[in-house]
């Protein structure tokens, strides 16, 4: 088995060192370079075989198998491919004394041809075998056509090689149906996953004129292959390429891309079928916490985690499936990446307020990093995401923003007993005095500042918009009291306070006005005195927020 697989200067990788399990799981964000490790070990495969069948250090670009980009120049990491540039993969095999390696590299011929060295024993001969499959590349596992027509050895062998096995799924199912070993070994490991179901194959050259294949389900009823639920389409194919190719490697770019948690798990159940079933690796790139939680639970599993091009064994995937569930991938690792002293956790999608906020009160851009979980009700996994700071970055310290939307002190309290922030260790609730982050930019202290008027011109400019839609910040309290009678009076609704009394006459003072509605409102005010409505969006005085400074203050280091 490879027991290791050293990648350099790939597309977005520089240098990647893979010491693999039976299953290897690769997570990262977008463009990390997850896609880009399971690209270049088919590539380095491919273009080893390729070296074999021109039999010639140089050889035209059409010759190559696979090659994940129109010009293989652009395969290099950083530049374009020259002479004194080179791609390399090395694969390892054994252990010890036994160990065995292959080497293949790429760089720019004579006349802008392809130049491969290769180095090795007799890894490097079966790596390079044009007839064998040392892998098997599967850029996203998909549906079948309705219809397939019988091909010959050569058009299926480099369908395969390219990564379109599944234009080719009933052909390679019809060879596996005239090897009474290769049909029995399908059937046995199709039966570990889907008991009772069997995968029957036909096809005559004078009496068809496509590839029949349907599967008998335990009741006795068959369906044609195109009908089976995804999950099952996704083993047959899956189980199909081990039978056929026995591949070393297998190498899978989100399969999991579409597919019901059900049958990501159904999957991952496979995946793990086939390495106990065979000499097989498979490398998985992945987004799906399903597949994650599955394979955590495999003893011969392994993690990486790729950030910027570099892949890193990562032995917590408890930390990832929490980003995994919060969206949080590609912000976790920019996080992580960065030298940041506070994680705010707030509520709102849109931040600029929340970030010029945070500059008025003294904590600059590039302390902080921000991560918007966009709605109230999930205050909950700020929890979770503060453990896995602590614990990746110890020093951090997280804080969670919830606007008060007009909470009392008792209802704040009552807010930190639920989700259980009660000011200890490095994480901090911090519930805005106003009604809303955007209610210190509406305040008559900002405004007076920003239009050069008194602070009275300016409570009687905002009391004159209040009164003007009255009804809609009337119904802005009520709909957020609602919202805040379902959160904290969940069990005993008689004790939360009533609408009528937190507002008599039904009018909305300035202070329990809503500072989203309220500064969507005042722009064209702001604009008729010859003030761009963005204007507001600065740092003052008004800004400052002494529970806010005080909780700043009380933060552990």
């Amino acid at each position: 088995m490879i027991e290791k697989i050293d990648l350099r200067r790939f597309k977005r990788i520089e240098g990647a060192e893979l010491k693999l399990s039976r299953i290897n799981v690769f997570v990262g964000g977008n463009n990390s370079g997850k896609s880009c490790i399971l690209q270049g070990i088919h590539f380095g495969v491919a273009l080893a075989q390729a070296r074999k069948i021109a039999g010639s250090d140089q050889f035209s670009p059409e010759q190559l198998r696979y090659c994940p980009t129109d010009d293989f120049l652009n395969l290099c990491h950083g530049v374009r491919l020259h002479e004194g540039t080179s791609v390399e993969v090395k694969f390892y095999e054994g252990i010890g004394d036994d160990e065995r390696t292959a080497s293949v590299s790429i760089t720019r011929g004579r006349n802008g041809v392809v130049r491969a060295r290769t180095s090795g024993d007799s890894l490097l001969e079966r790596i390079s075998d044009p007839k064998g499959f040392f892998s098997i590349y599967v850029p996203g596992l998909a549906g079948v056509s309705l219809k397939e027509e019988y091909r010959s050895e050569l058009v299926v062998n480099n369908g395969i090689a390219r990564g379109d096995a599944n234009l080719f799924l009933r052909n390679l199912l019809l060879r596996i149906e005239k090897s009474e070993q290769r049909k029995a070994r399908f059937s046995t490991q199709f039966d570990r996953v889907f008991p009772g179901c069997l995968v029957n194959t036909d096809f005559s050259e004078t009496d068809h004129l496509t590839i029949s294949s349907r599967v008998r389900m335990p009741e006795g009823r068959e369906l044609p292959l195109d009908m089976v639920g995804t999950g099952m389409l996704q083993a047959i194919q899956l189980i199909a390429y081990i039978t056929m190719y026995e591949p070393r490697l297998l190498l899978l770019d989100e399969p999991d891309a579409h597919l019901h948690p059900t049958n990501q798990k159904l999957l991952a159940n496979t995946l793990m079928s086939i390495v106990d079933g065979s000499e097989t690796k498979v490398l998985i790139a992945s987004h799906s916490r399903h597949l994650l939680d599955a394979f955590s639970q495999y003893n011969d599993a392994k993690l990486f985690w790729v950030r910027e091009g570099v892949a890193k064994e990562h032995g917590d995937w408890a930390d990832v499936a929490v980003l995994m569930d919060l969206g949080a991938l590609d912000q976790g690792e920019r996080l992580l990446n960065g030298a940041y002293k506070y994680l705010f956790w707030t509520e709102d999608d849109d931040t600029k307020y929340l970030k010029m906020f945070l500059r008025a009160n003294g904590v600059a851009e590039d302390e902080c990093f921000i991560f918007s979980y966009q709605a109230s009700s999930k205050v909950d996994a700020a929890k979770l995401m503060a453990a896995f700071v602590s614990r990746m970055r110890p020093g951090v310290r997280t804080i969670v923003h919830r606007d008060r939307d007009f909470m009392s002190d008792d209802e704040v309290n009552r807010l930190r007993v639920k989700y259980a922030l009660k000011d200890e260790g490095s994480t901090r609730l911090f519930v805005t005095s106003k009604s809303d982050i955007e209610a210190y930019f509406a305040s008559n202290e900002h405004l007076a500042e920003i239009l050069e008027i008194s602070q009275d011109d300016a409570r009687v400019l905002i009391e004159a918009t209040i009164q003007e839609s009255q009804n809609e910040f009337t119904m802005k309290f009520q709909s957020k009291r609602n919202e805040i009678k379902q959160s904290l009076y969940k069990n005993d609704p008689e004790n939360c306070p009533k609408i009528e009394d937190l507002l008599p006459g039904a009018v909305v003072p300035v202070e329990k006005a809503v500072g989203k509605l309220l500064l969507k409102k005042l722009g064209p005010k702001v604009q008729s005195r010859s003030v761009n409505a963005g204007a507001v969006l600065v740092a003052s005085a008004a800004l400052v927020d002494q529970q806010f400074q005080t909780l700043l203050a009380d933060v552990k280091e």
